[in-house]
């Protein structure tokens, strides 16, 4: 068949990787550049320029085994690291490194007020664990906090603006989310440590492994795709001003840009309305350089750093030149709040919110799934909120449409459910 995919993203470039070597695959990419979220740049300094990521980020040994077993087969060099986090809370006078890493971080944390919040987190981690081993949907972030009986001045206080400082989200859509993807997407398990993997050359160094071993597609970069419609002669796409005719297309973009694709057609009518029901918010985030946005004292900095306040949005701000001792961070922007004087990059983003009901409009998704020659592939569209999902559903769509392929068998040995 002749297979149009749109969107390079993860989910996109992996979904060609797996069909190129029985169809003919033309893989479309608005931008200048593969990687969709996937967005590692390069910031020079003093010393080589160190890969910092503008997307994407961390990616654990539990959960993710798809993404690890193509780094591993593109002989990509990878350490772990044991994550440090740092939290400061109390309007910036108090700020915790979880876990401590010297004996002052140590005695921050031997405070009767602190420890009581402490065992009231390890209270709700044994309550996510049920929810994480039953795989349910039906909780929210609320909902587990009232399961645990979690006090409300600790909700409030720090368990709340955690989970917001992650997703760089106002409080009360944090207390919204599914706990499932929660717990799942921070690697919040009693039973394993979230040891990070850093691939050499970061995220996007995968994907140039994965498109460099796809000869056979024709990529297309900088080719935004308008349109798509449905007729008796089959799929009819849109792009650059051109038609063109495919037998099947992947819509491995974000839902509202395949929604924009579908609008119009009354053939697409029922994948419009699928796209159309998913909710994202905006955020933006920026790569820069300073130093007030970490906490005040250095021997508490981790590898995140989670700032909790009562009035604002809590964000969170990653250490992005840790592992090469530079002074170097990325921060989720709060609301109106403009960008460091230092800031070296920036990018905006629609992100999926998932609540309970995001796993109803994934099933519905799912029962489209072939229908007028087209599939959805993404991150949203298969799973939790991580990375791993966007590869799930390259598998699905792999298996979907060529389920004999030698690279669809390997891949399924390795994804993680």
């Amino acid at each position: 068949m002749r297979i149009a995919i749109i969107g390079s993203g993860a989910a996109g470039a992996v979904s060609a990787w797996l069909l190129q070597d029985q169809h003919q695959v033309v893989l479309f990419e608005a931008a200048p550049r593969v990687g969709g979220h996937v967005h590692t740049v390069k910031v020079a300094g003093d010393g080589p320029p160190i890969p910092v990521e503008l997307g994407a980020e961390f990616v654990f040994e539990e959960g993710y085994g798809g993404l690890l077993a193509l780094i591993d087969r593109f002989g990509i060099p990878r350490e772990t690291d044991p994550l440090a986090v740092s939290m400061t809370m109390e309007e910036g006078r108090r700020t915790i490194q979880v876990p401590p890493r010297s004996a002052a971080a140590l005695s921050r944390l031997a405070s009767p007020r602190m420890l009581r919040r402490l065992a009231w987190m390890l209270r709700l981690a044994r309550e996510a664990e049920v929810v994480a081993d039953q795989q349910d949907w039906s909780v929210s972030v609320q909902g587990l906090m009232d399961r645990a009986r979690i006090p409300r001045d600790v909700a409030d206080t720090m368990l709340a603006p955690l989970v917001a400082s992650c997703w760089g989200v106002p409080t009360d859509l944090a207390r919204e989310l599914a706990a499932f993807s929660v717990v799942r997407v921070m690697g919040l398990r009693l039973r394993h440590q979230p040891h990070a993997v850093f691939p050499a050359g970061g995220l996007g160094s995968y994907l140039d492994a994965v498109m460099a071993d796809a000869p056979g597609v024709d990529l297309r970069l900088s080719t935004p795709v308008t349109k798509l419609d449905r007729d008796a002669q089959g799929l009819a796409l849109t792009a650059g001003g051109q038609v063109e005719r495919f037998d099947a297309a992947i819509l491995a973009c974000d839902w509202h840009n395949s929604a924009a694709m579908c609008a119009g057609s009354p053939a697409l009518q029922a994948w419009y309305q699928a796209f159309a029901a998913f909710e994202d918010y905006r955020a933006q985030v920026a790569v820069h350089r300073d130093l007030r946005h970490m906490p005040a004292h250095r021997g508490l900095w981790g590898a995140a750093n989670y700032q909790f306040t009562l009035d604002r949005k809590p964000r969170t701000t990653v250490w992005s030149g840790r592992r090469f001792r530079r002074d170097l961070f990325r921060s989720w922007l709060r609301e109106g709040e403009a960008p460091p004087a230092s800031t070296l990059f920036t990018a905006d983003y629609r992100h999926i919110v998932v609540t309970p009901a995001h796993r109803g409009r994934q099933e519905r998704l799912a029962a489209l799934q072939g229908t007028a020659g087209l599939h959805a592939a993404g991150m949203y569209t298969a799973g939790v909120d991580n990375h791993e999902s966007a590869l799930r559903s390259a598998l699905r769509v792999g298996q979907a449409l060529a389920p004999q392929a030698p690279r669809v068998a390997w891949f399924a040995r390795h994804v993680s459910d």
